[in-house]
């Protein structure tokens, strides 16, 4: 009895884990050094982090990205190389052509002199306008280049105008019958089987796309809108022909609409994203505090990923190290960037990366703080525990992920870079500095503010045996010991009535 008294006394007096007993009666461990110094030092680590963040953030201000096959082509294979030189030879709208669809408002329309000969015209006055407002580009650019532009009627080729000469005439005489069959074969040629709409090629000498080429594409949709509704003579505004709807198509187009649509719904889905993730880790440790911390820490790992892809595949920071994986886009140095697939694939596979550490680690803390520890000394227990898993884990996604910058695709390695310098950030410095400083400066805040409202188990919050004074300690068991003996001697089973409880 006076050992198991002495042991529950001993119990009732530890059942704090104060930092210093704790930290005496484990073994030294790396990260847990590095989360205590962390914890320390979180006054200076916290501006250095935020300062180390600043060069990484103020080229994302700058972001662009360009279109296209070339950036998905391997380099340097022969594939690759007849591609160009055939883009070289008969040009980029050979090999991507851009095509208008026009829709009439009448199905006999594609056959009328009247509309014809209106269309006609709208897309002449389509190329000097697409003329102006390029020039106009290169004169706010510099750019010698844009500044002597011209787009001709001849770039045109549709039913309506072939060299640059209206067809509204041919058209009608082939209305003839001695030469339907021929008038038939050329307007089949330009329209649908029911006639119900009309496509006209557009040539030009510049990429559709590269900045340029998207700066033409854009003029091109204005000058079409503007001449849906064509006047023949601005003298008798009464005078009009409706054209109808008319569209640009095109590989360029699409990949220009889709990359604009993606980037004008990416708050949206990142908004999305962050709000589920909360949600989900807020339900997960029953706390308000810990989706926050993980949403912030994430932000800053995110950041500084793509700020140095910005300086690495826009600004060329590498490039003169030469090394294939950390070039720039093959396009024209005036427009290198990323591809415009790349940060938004990159993005989802780093936050799930990035949340999977997080919680594995977090659930470490919560287990330490749950069984009576400190929140800072629950980090530093949990640093103990997982920080070499997590670095290790972390190495495994650098190999496997590392291994996509041998390929060859400038697109490839883009994305193999940005997923593995968010894996080793999230790794080495998320887990082991950032998390740490946050929840030491969260530990100044009243209560446990960082798991607020969770609260530890009733049962660990206070010692549940109390010590007792050493003179009623010594009196209790004397009192115990003559009770005992009293019980055996009157007991037929002796040593048997001792040993059962009381």
């Amino acid at each position: 009895p006076l050992e198991a008294a002495t042991a529950a006394t001993a119990a009732g007096s530890a059942g704090s884990h104060s930092d210093a007993g704790s930290a005496a009666a484990r073994p030294w461990s790396l990260w847990a050094s590095v989360g205590r110094l962390s914890q320390r030092g979180w006054l200076v680590v916290v501006p250095l982090l935020v300062g180390v963040a600043v060069p990484f953030v103020i080229p994302l201000l700058d972001f662009e990205y360009i279109e296209g096959l070339q950036t998905l082509l391997p380099r340097g294979d022969p594939l690759t190389e007849t591609f160009l030189e055939v883009q070289d030879h008969f040009g980029v709208s050979q090999i991507f052509p851009n095509t208008i669809v026009v829709l009439p408002p009448n199905p006999g329309d594609v056959t009328s002199r009247g509309w014809l000969n209106a269309s006609c015209h709208a897309m002449k006055f389509m190329a000097s306008n697409v003329t102006e407002v390029m020039r106009a580009h290169g004169r706010e650019a510099g750019d010698a280049s844009l500044q002597n532009f011209a787009m001709k009627a001849s770039d045109f080729s549709g039913l309506m105008i072939q060299g640059g000469i209206c067809t509204s005439l041919l058209i009608s005489l082939l209305e003839n019958p001695l030469a339907k069959k021929y008038g038939d074969f050329l307007v089949n040629g330009f329209s649908n089987e029911d006639r119900t709409a009309t496509k006209v090629r557009v040539k030009t000498t510049l990429d559709p796309f590269s900045t340029v080429g998207q700066k033409w594409i854009a003029a091109v949709r204005d000058a079409m809108a503007a001449s849906e509704v064509w006047v023949s003579d601005p003298s008798f505004p009464g005078d009009t022909t409706v054209l109808g709807e008319m569209h640009l198509t095109g590989m360029a187009q699409e990949q220009m609409d889709g990359a604009a649509d993606t980037f004008a719904s990416l708050p949206r889905v990142i908004g999305a994203t962050l709000l589920i993730v909360m949600a989900v880790l807020g339900s997960a440790f029953r706390s308000a505090v810990v989706p926050l911390r993980a949403v912030l820490c994430l932000s800053w790992m995110l950041l500084v990923t793509f700020g140095l892809g910005v300086l690495v595949y826009q600004h060329g920071v590498l490039q003169s190290l030469g090394i294939r994986p950390f070039l720039t886009s093959p396009d024209p140095p005036a427009h290198h960037a990323m591809y415009w697939m790349t940060p938004c694939i990159a993005f989802s596979i780093l936050v799930g990366l990035g949340l999977d550490y997080d919680v594995f680690f977090m659930e470490s803390v919560v287990e330490h703080f749950d069984a009576g520890y400190s929140s800072r000394e629950a980090v530093v227990e949990a640093l103990r525990h997982t920080g070499t898993i997590i670095c290790v884990a972390g190495v495994i996604m650098f190999l496997a992920f590392g291994s996509l910058l041998i390929g060859a695709s400038p697109m490839i390695n883009q994305l193999a870079f940005h997923l593995c310098v968010g894996v080793l950030i999230d790794c080495f410095v998320t887990t082991k500095v950032i998390i740490p400083c946050a929840m030491a400066m969260l530990d100044l805040l009243p209560g446990n503010a960082n798991f607020w409202p969770r609260k530890p188990p009733p049962a660990l919050t206070e010692p549940t045996v109390e010590p007792l004074p050493p003179l009623r300690r010594l009196g209790s068991l004397r009192n115990s010991l003559s009770d005992n003996a009293r019980r055996s001697a009157m007991s037929p089973h002796g040593v048997r009535s001792m040993q059962s409880p009381a």
